[in-house]
């Protein structure tokens, strides 16, 4: 037996994979010997070469990793292996052999941990008596067996768990007693402690002996440090992580010892990189955790300096590209990465001053790597803090980017126009009204870029970010960039000469994609010449150079597809159609190129609409296979484990249904490529659903359940998708006038978005989910919660959310006392917000009554909030709030009377608010109140008039005016015989017509209409102005569907037959005037 095992190890050990297979089935068969074990153990113990020792371990361990193939070994078998291993694992000096006779015992642990017998209780004394040796070999010895047994088996020791962390204590200061914390017993025994943190919550003995034992940690680190020992180093640091993770309270008292060691660790730059980045990138995880306590000790000042200097190093060129992108892993891009985390969690009021005072030396310096890292700071703050820097520093940030994009290093120029496109896609809208200084600028960049191509000079290396500027700025324009087409245009094409290599006209390709987003049906102009060039990409075979060029293209069409107008694409469909199928049919394997087909496709549903119902056969089984393919996630081998990779190979045991925890896998590899293809396919499906609603239904049911199985996907961008689809679904099958699938859909899935509201860590999926549930409920209204246990459970979530209760908020005390500072990041108030705005959403969904009594649960936050906000002078928050509960009085209905004492004065003192967003929500607000309380309302008509009319006479804000104007529309519906018309009427109609705020139409024309009925004689004087107003709303198309437009026009035509002379004083005014009325 043990020479026939002999061989076959030495064939599983070979490189012939031939040899390997025939030896992977003798050996399945072996095992069906019971000396086999046994024997194998014998090995482990003998004298042969180490990798044959070390496999044979690994062969048993593999072996019995299933607990019915460890209950099919006899008893007597059983004690001999346990007792021989545990031999071995004493007597071992191999490290490679150990960690598999390691690994192997913790097997047997996990199978043996419910037995009475001695065997565990003798392993563990062996443990900790030699780690408590003071000869270093014999303490090496005992934390190696426990680094590795703790890896293999955590839960398993969670008995021992306070015995534990004493002997963790006790080594630890022994080491300090000693002189010297830097020791491979340490490490050892940090990395053991590293695997049990995550089971140490709510084993307060334990818990507590950690909490003392992190100045020892700390001084451990510093230590590791000092002789640079990197591998070491990183083991232990892990420990430090996994408390942060798991129990980050532990580190409540000790909060400015682990900043200074980070910040004293970082300053040394003779460090090894690996060093610095752990450190650097643990200091983002701090902040984020412990913000409050990082502001109230002072810490964020000392951490911007270092993060800074570290921003400030040199990379190699060959890692620009990867420092923008932030995939390298460098002490520069970590530091970066840093202060974004830094910028999403902290408020913008707390780190820019600090921040600001760093960058402006920094801009002025002749360093230009201060200058490059000054424009990356710039960039990176730009998602975190856009609202504050919109508030009080876009103009002047926007001038020292400009400044930079000139810059003469071209590091310097990278770096700026990186801070231009991030500035670009984070501060809009406020930023397109400086299109008329930027663009220009870019313009001349792109025109400089063609000159120097003709001229046979290289791409100058800023290319790529001035393109990502270019890019960003314009999609984000709308009509705004209208004048600046023709020449955008006009060098966008001379880009795609065929001269140029392939990367520019890629560039150049996406740059029009964002163009069509932004400029919709007036590209027509450009339409045909575009649709020219792209048919040179759009091929079914091409170079592989060429590949990325084509996917550009299908992109580019996708993006054109959907803004510039069925009547102007419909020709070119039919074709478009064929070729996406055809690519699918027979096109290369390629992720990505399929992505842009599904996207195109996606597109082509915005154009034909129901007529898909002949495409659907052929794309969406496709699309089913991308959804639930599982190619996006790749099972990594660990590269710690005893096997390589050899194990994933060899199956040695029958295949059943029992969890196959392989220690040999570790985690999941994301696959770009494939994540970004399933995001596609099933945003593609959502657009079926919105688009061809009558065409999809059949495939519904179908296609939600497969998406549904991908919302708890491990990547964010799947999770955010499915949540949008699925939400589209039930709108699908609403529009169907399905009564039953929207209610069983709603019943499934509403229950898993209130989960994910409540457990998901990632704050833009809780955002996601809380705007989505918003739309579904104003779309599909009361059936979206058919039982009051599903409207519970929204609200439960709701209320979570406003008291940051959820898992992707942080809600640490700061130590300090006073927990009501203004701490929260600006991503932490758009969560808030999203939480807010649904309190008024839910209503759509609600019987009036109902949503009161819930209503009744949840204002009082909102005046608690309000108060805040104008305690911290807060302009954003009064704005919003106002603006919410004017969003809640509709769906209030009568009920808002039992509120109606409290609010009002609330949007009174609103009306002299100094932001005019906030006073223009107080307006709208006052008026809603007014209209759904009815007579509730009628004592206080007399206040709310003066307020108004106060309001009236000094508003200059235009959207402000307008909600006025609204609200005496609303006043004058409710009940026109309390308002005093003849002070009134010339007021409000001398205000007219609206200027931005034109949703407010309906209920002008609502007003002038209850006013033409009841009180006639008030309001012929005035008979002109009001046709001119309603012929300026008819004319500009600013009425908000159909039967408003409808109705205007019936209202001018009763007018015409009442006063005709006064109609045709309008009529007659110019000549403009009087061809729209012969349209009417």
């Amino acid at each position: 037996m043990e020479a026939a095992l002999d061989e076959l190890i030495a064939g599983l050990l070979c490189s012939d994979t031939k040899r390997i297979h025939e030896c992977t089935a003798a050996l399945s068969k072996a095992f069906e010997n019971p000396e086999a074990l046994p024997v194998l153990c014998q090995m482990v113990v003998s004298t042969r070469e180490a990798q044959v020792r070390q496999f044979a371990a690994v062969l048993v361990n593999k072996r019995l990793h299933k607990l019915r193939h460890w209950q099919m070994v006899p008893p007597e078998h059983q004690e001999a292996i346990k007792s021989c291993m545990l031999q071995a694992l004493i007597r071992e000096k191999e490290k490679g052999v150990k960690n598999a006779i390691a690994q192997l015992i913790g097997t047997l642990v996990r199978h043996e941990a419910d037995k009475k017998d001695s065997w565990l209780a003798d392993l563990l004394t062996f443990i900790f008596q030699r780690c408590s040796m003071a000869d270093p070999k014999e303490s090496e010895l005992g934390t190696s067996i426990f680094a590795t047994l703790t890896d293999a088996a955590p839960d398993q020791l969670i008995n021992q768990m306070s015995e534990i962390c004493q002997l963790f204590s006790s080594v630890m200061m022994a080491a300090q007693a000693n002189g010297d914390t830097a020791t491979p017993t340490v490490a050892n025994m940090m990395q053991g402690m590293y695997s049990l943190i995550p089971f140490i919550v709510g084993h307060t003995r334990a818990e507590q002996t950690v909490a003392k034992a992190v100045p020892l940690m700390v001084s451990a680190l510093e230590a590791f440090v000092q002789k640079g020992v990197v591998t070491e180093f990183t083991t232990a640091f892990e420990l430090m992580d996994s408390l942060a993770e798991y129990v980050p309270k532990l580190l409540n008292n000790y909060i400015k010892m682990l900043v200074d060691f980070c910040l004293a660790t970082l300053g040394n730059k003779q460090l090894d990189d690996p060093i610095r980045v752990l450190v650097v990138t643990f200091v983002g995880r701090l902040v984020r955790i412990k913000k409050k306590a990082i502001f109230k000790q002072k810490l964020l000042d000392p951490i911007l300096v270092v993060v800074f200097e570290m921003m400030c190093c040199e990379f190699d060129n060959d890692d620009e590209e990867d420092y923008f992108s932030g995939t390298s892993n460098t002490p520069v891009t970590a530091a970066t990465q840093t202060l974004d985390v830094m910028a999403l969690q902290m408020s913008p009021e707390k780190l820019i001053p600090p921040l600001l005072l760093i960058l402006e030396p920094a801009l002025q310096n002749p360093d230009p790597l201060r200058r490059r890292a000054a424009f990356m700071c710039m960039a990176v703050i730009a998602e975190g803090c856009s609202e504050a820097i919109k508030r009080k520093y876009l103009e002047i940030m926007l001038n020292i980017i400009k400044s930079g994009i000139i810059d003469q290093n071209p590091s310097v120029r990278n770096s700026a126009f990186f801070a231009l496109g991030q500035f670009s896609e984070f501060m809009q809208p406020e930023i397109s009204k400086f299109a008329p200084q930027i663009l220009p600028v870019l313009f001349e960049f792109l025109h400089q870029l063609i000159v120097e191509l003709k001229m046979g000079q290289p791409e100058p290396t800023h290319m790529d970010r001035m393109f990502y500027a270019l890019e960003v700025f314009c999609e984000n324009l709308e009509e705004e960039i209208v004048p600046h087409l023709p020449v955008l245009m006009d060098r966008l094409f001379e880009c795609m000469d065929q001269q140029n290599s392939i990367h520019i006209r890629q560039l150049a390709l996406s740059c029009i994609s964002s163009v069509a987003t932004a400029s919709k049906t007036n590209l027509v102009p450009y339409f045909n010449p575009i649709v020219d060039i792209l048919k040179n990409y759009l091929v079914n075979d091409c170079d592989i150079a060429l590949n990325e060029l084509r996917i550009q293209s299908i992109d580019t069409l996708a993006a054109i597809t959907r803004t510039v107008g069925k009547e102007n694409f419909m020709h070119l469909a039919q074709d478009t159609m064929n070729y996406c199928t055809n690519m699918l049919d027979q096109g290369p394997d390629d992720p990505d190129l399929r992505r842009a087909i599904y996207s195109l496709i996606g597109g082509l549903s915005v154009i034909v609409t129901e007529d898909m119902n002949t495409v659907f056969p052929k794309v969406i089984e496709r699309l089913i296979q991308t959804v639930v393919s599982t190619e996006d996630a790749l099972l990594k081998v660990r590269e710690d484990s005893p096997t390589g990779n050899l194990l994933t190979e060899i199956d040695l045991g029958d295949t059943d249904n029992e969890d196959d925890d392989d220690d040999d896998i570790g985690d999941y590899q994301v696959e770009n490529d494939y994540v970004f293809e399933k995001e596609e396919a099933i945003l593609t499906l959502k657009e079926f659903a919105a688009n061809a609603s009558i065409a999809f239904a059949p495939y519904l049911t179908m296609v939600f359940e497969e998406v549904y199985k991908t919302i708890d996907h491990n990547q964010e961008v799947i999770r955010k998708a499915a949540i949008e689809a699925l939400s589209a679904f039930v709108i699908c099958l609403h529009k169907m006038n399905d009564a039953n699938g929207v209610k069983r859909a709603s019943s499934i899935l509403i229950p898993k978005f209130v989960s994910l509201v409540k457990n998901d860590e990632e704050q833009g999926v809780v955002c996601q989910i809380l705007d989505e549930l918003g739309d579904l409920f104003k779309a599909v209204k009361k059936a979206a919660l058919p039982t009051s246990d599903l409207a519970e459970g929204v609200i439960g979530c709701i209320k979570d959310v406003l008291l940051n209760n959820t898992a992707c908020q942080f809600n640490e005390p700061s130590g300090g006392g006073d927990e009501e500072e203004a701490d929260e990041s600006e991503y932490d108030e758009a969560l808030i917000e999203s939480g807010a705005n649904l309190v008024a959403m839910i209503g759509h969904a609600l019987e009036p009554e109902i949503y009161s009594m819930y209503f009744g649960r949840l204002y009082n936050f909102f005046l608690t909030k309000l108060e805040k906000a104008k305690k911290n002078d807060d302009q954003d928050q009064r704005s919003f709030i106002y603006g919410v509960l004017a969003e809640c009085f509709q769906s209030l209905g009568l009920c808002v009377v039992t509120y109606f004492d409290s609010l009002c004065p609330v949007l009174l003192g609103g009306t002299t608010d100094s932001y005019a967003k906030a006073r223009q929500n107080s307006y709208f607000g006052l008026g809603e109140l007014v209209y759904h309380a009815e007579e509730k309302s009628f004592e206080s008509f007399g206040v709310i008039l003066q307020a108004l009319s106060d309001a009236i006479a000094k508003e200059q804000n235009a959207p402000a005016l307008d909600n006025i104007c609204g609200a005496v529309s609303r006043l004058i519906i409710t009940n026109h015989n309390m308002v005093p018309l003849n002070h009134v009427l010339p007021v409000f109609i001398s205000s007219l017509p609206l200027r931005e705020d034109t949703e407010e139409n309906d209920v002008v024309l609502k007003a002038f209409r209850v006013l033409y009925m009841n009180s006639r004689p008030s309001i012929v004087n005035h008979i002109e102005q009001m046709v001119s107003v309603i012929l300026h709303v008819l004319f500009k198309r600013e009425f908000s569907d159909n039967d408003m437009t409808s109705n205007a026009v019936n209202f001018v035509k009763e007018i015409r037959n009442d006063y005709p002379e006064h109609f045709n004083n309008v009529a007659n005014s110019s000549p403009e005037v009087f061809a729209f009325v012969q349209t009417l």
